[in-house]
């Protein structure tokens, strides 16, 4: 019964990662029925030496099963993950190493005396099992921190930054930004979006979100930081960009989006986008002085016919019009 305490442990252990593991599942039926046989044959062994042999082994086997389970689950931690990696792997070495021990005896007719190796493997034992006592936890605890900041930053929607974590990191990018290196940012609107919902409903509104996400993530993926900030409304962020790159990239997203409709359940839905466009100089003071510029060239996009993008104010007076009332 000890024995099989034992064995249990490093294999709880490894149903315990599988559970941090949302890619490859273990076979929950089968390493059960594999427990059970294991367990049968201790209990039906009187010989305690044969009965250490078959715990070495089913310890071997459950340690070295629980290393490739952490080697497959995506932690955040890398340096702590290939460190639990080491300690399962060697743990597995060591107690087949074990099982060579208590074997050698009755392979060589030999008078052997392996007791202080044994007590020498025990030290071992205790030091790896202390070590991934400690890690572990670290591991699930870093996890859940990364997931719960994912959670918070993120557009569960579309995937995307939203407007929080968006402006996060373009403030920070901005303050480490010097004169020369600017930053240009991309505002994006959809075109009577509205529509969309009234004529093919909600579900539809969502999935044409989510298709104008793919053509940022797309673009932009490696270039760039994108962000959904208002319910139609997506932002892209480019770090030492200029002001004509940022236009042209702009354009070629409008295009792209124009090009092909977005199809819901056989509803060809042509969709149109328009952007604003600013980029950072020497007296732009803030980040939010930088999306405001950009939200106002937006705004004449909007304003003068939709589907197209304004990177220059001066170009369009209407940018500085005012209502006067008299």
């Amino acid at each position: 019964m000890a024995d099989i305490f034992i064995i249990s442990c490093p294999l709880l252990l490894a149903w315990g990662l599988n559970c941090l593991n949302t890619q490859t599942q273990l076979k929950l039926k089968k390493s059960v029925f594999v427990f059970t046989v294991i367990a049968g044959l201790l209990l039906a062994t009187y010989h305690s030496m044969l009965g250490k042999f078959i715990t070495s082994i089913s310890v071997a086997g459950a340690f070295l099963y629980a290393s490739v389970i952490v080697n497959k689950t995506c932690f955040v931690a890398k340096f702590q993950q290939r460190l639990l990696i080491t300690c399962l792997s060697v743990h597995a070495l060591i107690m087949l190493f074990q099982s060579g021990l208590i074997i050698a005896p009755f392979i060589v007719e030999m008078n052997i005396t392996t007791e202080p190796q044994l007590q020498i493997i025990l030290a071992i034992h205790l030091i790896l099992a202390t070590t991934a006592a400690l890690i572990l936890p670290f591991l699930v605890s870093a996890n859940a921190e990364h997931n719960l900041s994912t959670l918070a930053n993120h557009d569960p929607l579309t995937q995307l930054l939203n407007s929080r974590g968006f402006y996060s990191i373009a403030n920070n990018l901005f303050n480490k930004n010097n004169s020369e290196q600017s930053l240009a940012v991309i505002m994006l609107d959809i075109d009577f979006f509205k529509r969309v919902n009234d004529e093919f409903g909600h579900d539809a509104g969502d999935e044409a979100l989510k298709w104008v996400s793919q053509h940022l993530k797309e673009l932009f993926s490696k270039t760039a930081i994108t962000a959904r900030v208002g319910g139609e409304e997506f932002a892209i962020l480019l770090n030492h960009s200029s002001l004509n790159d940022a236009q042209l990239a702009a354009e070629k997203l409008r295009k792209n989006i124009k090009q092909y409709p977005f199809n819901y359940y056989g509803n060809a839905i042509y969709l149109r986008v328009s952007a604003g466009v600013a980029c950072s100089n020497a007296n732009t003071a803030s980040f939010k002085s930088l999306l405001n510029i950009a939200d106002k060239h937006l705004y004449v996009a909007k304003k003068t016919g939709r589907d197209k993008v304004i990177y220059n104010s001066e170009l369009n007076p209407f940018v500085h019009k005012q209502t006067v009332s008299i």
